[in-house]
This record gives structure tokens, sequence and C-alpha cells, in this order.
């Protein structure tokens, strides 16, 4: 008989375990509440003197997918800014714990989730970690059900309210920026080859786990066949964008047709006031000659995209955060210009063609379809961004590197259920759905599991804050989900369901999201707490639904 002590943690909460938490009797029953279609999960920490433990779960209306969770490395505090470029990350270690953050860096956190199928569960310094997602059976009633899970000798009773109501599949918007090359390199695999595209393909399905509805091409120098004259081939995505179709995707992200051009030392110019090609860095846009290699590249890409169909099915980014970065007046207002320039280029060429853009401002009105401000922006300008929603725009939002300190975000030592609540914000402000640039970048020479803090080479700031490039991990076999975007996962689905709710009865929709919810930096972020409103939820929408 393996052999567990009677020492342990045991949680369905939004929360984080670590490797050297308090530890107490664990408990006989827990107690869980989710929707017909939802996945909830639990985590588990146990004391063993085994090298593994062996998990399992008795029940008739749940199969279990079981994670073995790893402990990651936190080497710094985040800072507390708002803008980028200043000090992300607090490379100087406070002398106490800043009050934003779980606990005082260097320490370690399980984030990382590796698939246990058999249900064999790694110990390590004599703690076994367990992640369990229930899978319900799609034919369960309402109602409650038991199930029993076990963990060597350790055995609790799962007591689960099933509530009558599903989740709408895919009804809120959610993009996650991916690197093809981190997939290759840590991989081990040679672009376009049989086993990139296999690789691909789950990182795909990892992405369908969280709702991701659209994927990001970022287009490169492969498409250039030619500079004189400029002459453009995209055939070679076409495998990579069917995949991403077939994978369930709706929607697809291209870009960009601006640079920001490169410093002598090889960094990009933050600061530029004067735009280049994409594919030229070194030529204006707003010259002659840049003119022309955009019309030939938005030429080429159109007639690519009607090929096969796809041209309805494409949002283009111009270039990211155009509205950040910049001197002065002078150097915002030459910017916009030539953003004007090329998002006219692009509908004449692509019409019906929606520009996505993530921003800080209101500052390009007429340029862009689908706003992306940072919470911070749109927090400091809610009532533009608010007025483009009750014009009929579409109105997102987006966290990356900040903003920081009490701001919601997903960063490693920051509670997880923050990167839960910023959904609920998206629910809160009627914003449309949910953008981030890190799924798995991991710039050249970074290894998440020795250390999660991305490298910044923009020239400015410190490095980007601990796990903010990234919410999957490249495991041995294919990507491996984390906690966070685990958390991200059920917020896409409480996002759906909070707009279902508000469908049916707004004014239950606004009282209750203001339970959790003010602004991104007011919000109360007890994880105990959470659950009752998140079952109020649920409750609710029960009661809708019986009145039909």
């Amino acid at each position: 008989m393996e052999s567990t002590r009677t020492n342990g943690a045991i949680s369905a909460q939004e929360e984080f375990f670590y490797p050297d938490m308090a530890l107490a009797p664990l408990p006989a029953e827990l107690h869980l509440a989710m929707p017909r279609n939802g996945r909830p999960g639990v985590q588990l920490l146990v004391e063993t003197d085994e090298p593994r433990l062996s998990a399992s779960l008795e029940s008739a209306d749940f199969t279990p997918e079981f994670f073995c969770e790893l402990a990651v490395p936190v080497e710094y505090n985040t800072g507390d800014g708002v803008e980028q470029g200043g000090s992300m990350v607090l490379g100087s270690r406070p002398a106490q714990k800043p009050s934003y953050a779980t606990r005082l860096a260097p320490f370690a956190v399980y984030d990382c989730l590796k698939p246990a199928p058999g249900g064999h569960i790694e110990a390590e310094n004599g703690r076994a970690a367990l992640y369990l997602c229930l899978c319900p059976r799609p034919d369960i009633r309402p109602g409650e059900h038991h199930a029993l899970l076990r963990l060597g000798s350790y055995c609790c009773r799962l007591i689960i309210r099933v509530y009558g109501v599903e989740i709408p599949q895919d009804a809120f918007p959610v993009t996650n920026w991916f690197s093809l090359e981190s997939i290759c390199r840590f991989h081990h695999l040679k672009p376009d080859s049989p086993a990139f595209y296999e690789m691909v393909r789950q990182y795909a399905r990892a992405m369908r786990r969280i709702h991701q509805t659209m994927f990001y091409i970022q287009l490169d120098g492969r498409c250039v066949v030619s500079r004189e004259p400029y002459q453009f081939n995209f055939e070679y995505l076409r495998p990579l964008i069917e995949l991403f179709f077939e994978s369930g995707m709706q929607e697809m992200e291209l870009g960009s047709l601006l640079s920001r051009g490169l410093l002598p030392d090889g960094a990009p110019d933050m600061y530029t006031d004067r735009f280049k090609c994409s594919m030229a860095p070194d030529v204006p846009v707003d010259s002659p000659h840049g003119y022309e290699i955009i019309v030939r590249f938005v030429q080429a890409l159109a007639a690519f995209l009607g090929k096969y169909g796809w041209q309805d099915k494409v949002l283009f980014h111009i270039h990211d955060e155009p509205d950040i970065h910049f001197k002065d007046e002078a150097t915002l207002l030459a910017r916009k210009r030539q953003y004007y320039l090329a998002a006219s280029v692009l509908r004449k060429y692509l019409p019906g063609v929606r520009i996505i853009e993530a921003v800080a401002s209101p500052e390009f009105r007429g340029g862009v379809d689908v706003w992306v401000p940072g919470t911070a922006g749109y927090e400091a300008n809610k009532s533009a961004f608010d007025r483009f929603i009750g014009l009929g725009e579409s109105v997102w939002a987006y966290v990356c590197c900040g903003p920081e300190g009490g701001w919601l975000n997903r960063f490693l030592d920051f509670a997880s259920i923050k990167g839960r609540l910023l959904f609920w914000g998206c629910a809160a402000n009627r914003l449309g759905g949910f953008l981030h640039w890190g799924f798995n970048q991991f710039p050249a020479g970074m290894d998440p599991f020795k250390a999660t803090s991305c490298p910044n080479d923009t020239g400015i700031g410190t490095n980007f804050p601990c796990g903010d490039s990234f919410i999957v991990y490249p495991g041995a076999d294919g990507p491996w989900p984390g906690m966070r975007m685990e958390a991200a996962r059920r917020g896409a689905e409480d996002a759906a369901l909070l707009m279902l709710l508000r469908q049916r009865n707004e004014a239950a929709h606004d009282e209750l999201v203001a339970q959790v919810f003010r602004d991104n930096q007011h919000y109360n972020d007890d994880p105990a707490f959470f659950e009752t409103v998140y079952e109020e939820l649920l409750r609710l929408l029960a009661r809708e639904e019986a009145k039909k």
C-alpha cells in the first residue's frame, strides 16, 4: 500500500499551490459547482515517503484528466508601474513582499501541468501535487453527483452540484499569440516537416482548450520572392492556415504592414516618427517606394486569400501598439498619417477586412475596427471607448508586461484568480473579446523550467514579469498547460455565461459582477468569496432557463 500522511492541501478554488505551503489535515469531502458542460479542477497536495503515487477517480458521471503539478521558479517580483518600458520587474530584491504579490521572490509555484493519463503522480521533496480536471458525460443531468478521488491512501468524496445551464461555445472571442520558432526549438523540429505540423496541431488543440477562436500568423520575409521589383507569394502559409481552421478556429489574424525599423545596433526603433514597410524595414512607408511595396504586398495577399475563400475570415494588424512609445505629439501625428495610409491601401485591395489593433488610446479613430486597449488605457479613456461601444464598434481588452502592481494581470507572483477576473472585467465593461501576446513566447535562451522572466529586446525597461510571455510549457511530448492557462479557460467560460445572463436579465448581471469587480484596480480576489458568486451565477442562469 502506498503511504500518504494525513496532512496536505486540497482545493477547487482558483488559487496557486506552492511546494513549501503549510499543510493541514485533509478533509473527507469537497464541494464543487459547475454547469452541465463545465470542467472544474481540483488541486491536491499530499505528503508522502514514496517517489510516486497513483491517482484514480471513481465516478459514473465524470472521466478524469490527471496532471502532475510541477513547480517553476519565480525569480523576480513584478514592479508597480503602468507604462511599458519601466521597472517591470524588481531586479533588486525588496525588503518586504510587495502588497500586490503573493510571495517575496525568489520562490517556486506549481504552475506547470504535466499530463499523467495513467494517474501516476511524481513526488518531490516528500510531496506529490495533483491537478484533476473533471470532464462530465455529455448527457449528465442537473443535480448532485458524487465521485471518489484517491491519491495514494488518501480518499476524498467530491460532491458536485451540476446546474441546468450550458456554457455557450465560442461566444467570447479570445486570441493568444504563439511562437512557431519556440515550437521548433523546444521540440527539435524542422519547419514545415510532417512532425512540425503535428506538433503545431497539438498547440492548436491547447489553444482551443481555452476557447481561443482565432490565430495570429505573423507574416515574415519568406513571402518575399523578389525585391526588384518587390513581389510576394504566400502559398507557404496554406498548410499552416488549413491546420488551424481544421482545429476549430474561426478567424485568423494577419500582420503586419508596418515596422518601426531598426537602430544601428539592431534593436527596434521604439520611438520612431517614421514607420517603415514590414518587408523592407529600411524603406519609409510614406515614400513613393514604400507605397509601391505595400500595394504589391496587399495585392498579392488579397489574391492568395481569395484563392482559398479566406478573405472574409481575416483580421489584420497594421502595427502593434502604434500609440505607445512616442516622444511627442508631432511623432504621434506623423504615425497617424502613415497608419491611415496603410489602412487605406489594405481596405482598397481587401474590401471588408477588419483592422484589429492593440492600442492605449482612442487616437486612431477611423483606422481601427476592433479596438484592443490595454486595461490601463481603457480605464484612462473609458468614456471614449464606451462611446465607441455605443456606436456599435468592437472594443476588446488586453494585458501584457503591464499594467502591474494592483492591476489585474496573470503574472506568476500574482494570485492566479486575477487572470480569471480579467474576463469578469470584460463582462462588466461590455468588452467583446480578449487578447494576449504570450501563449508560448520564449526568446532564444529562455527556458521556462529554469527561469520564467522573459528577456526584453526592445532596449527600454527591465525584463518582462515572470510568466508574462507564456501560459503553456514546452513539454517533452507536446504543450503542457499551466494553471494560469486553466484560469484563462474558466475566465473565457465565465465571460460566455455572463453574456448569457446579461441577455436574459441585465440588472441581475450587473449586480452580480459588481460583487467581485469594480474596475481593473479595484476588485475582490478572495477565491472562496469568488466561488460563492460563481455559484450564484449558475443559480441565476438555471432559474432563467427554467422560465423558458
